[in-house]
């Protein structure tokens, strides 16, 4: 009497097993989301279903521009668009065409 027998062993690796489980799955959707790794495999361990929950309620990480080249303004593009219709690169109809696509009209 007092043995672990085979349904107790059971038992214990499938509470054991599903908690890391739990921290695993964290750890994999906090990677993709603002709370990072670290903090989805935490709350994935201490609360389970509760901290995958949580993580998930977590913003996503924004999608890095191409290169880290920071975003240009209209005005840029526009004078990009200006100087190829300057040195004669592109034609009158062309840079009007792209002046409407970016001002929007």
């Amino acid at each position: 009497m007092g043995g672990l027998g085979a349904p107790e062993i059971i038992l214990i690796l499938i509470v054991f097993g599903g908690w890391f489980g739990f921290a695993a799955w964290g750890y994999y959707a906090g990677a993709k989301r603002t709370i990072g790794s670290a903090g989805g495999l935490l709350l994935g361990l201490f609360l389970g279903i509760i901290g995958i929950l949580i993580v998930y309620c977590t913003r996503k990480i924004e999608d890095q521009q191409f290169y880290g080249f920071p975003p240009q303004s209209a005005a840029d593009e526009l004078q990009k668009y200006k100087q190829l219709l300057d040195s004669g690169a592109i034609t009158e109809a062309e840079y009007n065409y792209k002046k409407a696509q970016i001002l929007g009209r």
